[in-house]
């Protein structure tokens, strides 16, 4: 388990089945995350599995300290181990929970494990240019754009850019 001030991040399991389904099958979060389409429970146990036992990759659930309702999910992807570098991905799922702060705790806390505890260099986030409040939040959190992939997504009938934020191990 992984402590924070409010919130608590606790390793995927199996009972998180169901409910992380639920929350990649919201409209509103799978435009946010870049699930394009809906997820069948088939595809979601192969995601599922792997996710929960992959050895760099790690995905946790988030939790008010204390508590046992999951509000969302955090975790990294596509590790490098040899330039130390990750990419990060935070999402609140449930909507009660949203506005509230929780979503800045949990990236600075699991940034900070990133850098302290997995000897990890430099972490990224790739965002979606629509994705405002996501962007504000990494800001706050000390990433800082490093690129942006133009023209690079396509939803809703247009293009969008994405931007590629990053923060180092200092």
């Amino acid at each position: 388990m992984i402590v924070g001030e409010r919130i608590e991040l606790i390793p995927l399991a199996e009972e998180h089945f169901d409910l992380t389904l639920k929350w990649i099958n919201n409209p509103n979060l799978r435009v946010m995350t870049g699930t394009r389409f809906p997820v069948s429970q088939y595809e979601h146990e192969g995601w599922f599995k792997a996710r929960a036992t992959d050895k760099y990759n790690k995905t946790y659930v988030i939790r008010l300290k204390g508590e046992s309702q999951p509000i969302g999910l955090v975790g990294n992807a596509e590790y490098d181990y040899i330039n130390r570098i990750t990419n990060l991905f935070i999402y609140i799922g449930e909507t009660d929970f949203m506005g509230k702060g929780y979503g800045q705790e949990t990236l600075n806390l699991y940034k900070d494990f990133c850098f302290n505890e997995m000897n990890i260099h430099k972490t990224l986030a790739y965002m979606y240019s629509y994705n405002n409040v996501s962007i504000k939040m990494f800001e706050k959190c000390g990433y800082i754009l490093e690129g942006t992939l133009k023209s690079h997504w396509f939803k809703d009938g247009k293009y969008h850019d994405v931007l590629v934020m990053g923060a180092l191990n200092e």
